[in-house]
């Protein structure tokens, strides 16, 4: 499957040894590459797709080597971003961040294009949001547009601006979101009120989201499919790193779609996905061979005709 990924960068992360030497890591990121990096250890082949550019562009490429990673790259004229973290104290603090640049025309036509054909050639696709705009908004609109033209099935991890484009332009087989990122949008004002946190979920599947997960952190995530409502609920792992679960769902669904799961199963492998990416230090990664043991652990329930 493709997986559209707007913004791809490095990261460069400092952290403390047993002996209290300085360790620096360095990997590619992005919310694309953490999603692409997931679907690897689901047994998955995405192809990555989306600009690089100067010599951080050169070692981002580079890096990707190591992960076995089929990419299609759109090369750009400015230098991709890069992220500085030093983790030495145990919390993760940001000490530099490279700025991105508003692609030039042509290059937002070299990309978009190039994704659209990739995207058409696999008949799926994971669309990611940007988190500094690189593309215009109005990019997306026309992106749910072509792909629903081209009869593609779309995976969305997207929230704000670019979510409401892409269903101005067409339907999403699957939205995931998250509350905080409703709460951050003013969707929702209380993430405990799972009334707000339902109404907000119809009011995607309304707008074209033909179903909506919604991941809650160390709580149990929701899920409208159709007219039905799901809990699942994921073993309860002491986190190393709780950064990057919501990335890994979003490769368990595109997983579980890509093979027609059924719909509990598709719940049961996303939640297990996040579950297995906390566990381990960087994003969108995991012990592939611990997967399916926590696959067999989410308790899925079904909440239908009504939220309880």
């Amino acid at each position: 499957m493709t997986v559209f990924a707007p913004v791809q960068h490095l990261t460069v992360t400092i952290e403390a040894t047993s002996d209290g030497e300085d360790e620096v890591h360095i990997h590619p990121g992005g919310q694309g590459f953490w999603i692409a990096r997931m679907l690897k250890h689901l047994d998955e082949r995405p192809l990555l797709c989306g600009p690089v550019g100067g010599e951080t562009g050169k070692v981002f490429l580079g890096l990707l080597g190591q992960f076995g990673m089929d990419v299609s790259a759109i090369e750009i004229a400015h230098n991709s971003p890069v992220v500085i973290h030093d983790r030495r104290s145990g919390e993760r603090v940001t000490i530099a961040d490279s700025p991105t640049v508003t692609l030039k025309r042509h290059e937002i036509d070299d990309v978009y294009g190039r994704f659209l054909d990739r995207a058409f050639a696999s008949g799926i696709c994971v669309v990611t949001g940007q988190s500094k705009e690189i593309f215009p908004v109005d990019t997306y609109r026309r992106l749910g547009h072509d792909l629903a033209s081209g009869g593609v099935q779309v995976i969305a991890d997207l929230h704000g601006p670019e979510l409401w484009s892409f269903l101005d332009g067409g339907p999403i087989e699957i939205l995931k979101v998250s509350d905080e990122d409703l709460r951050n949008d003013g969707i929702i004002a209380d993430v405990r009120d799972q009334t707000n946190l339902t109404t907000a979920m119809t009011k995607l599947v309304d707008a074209g989201a033909r179903a909506v997960v919604l991941s809650r952190q160390d709580k149990p995530a929701l899920a409208r499919f159709d007219a039905t409502w799901y809990r699942a609920r994921s073993p309860a792992l002491d986190p190393a790193d709780h950064r990057g679960a919501g990335d890994s769902m979003t490769a368990g669904l595109a997983a579980g779609l890509r093979r027609d799961l059924p719909i509990e199963d598709t719940l049961r492998l996303a939640c297990a996905a996040g579950a297995a990416n906390v566990t381990r230090h960087g994003l969108g990664s995991a012990d592939a061979d611990l997967i399916p043991g926590l696959v067999a652990r989410v308790e899925v329930s079904e909440l239908s005709p009504a939220i309880t």
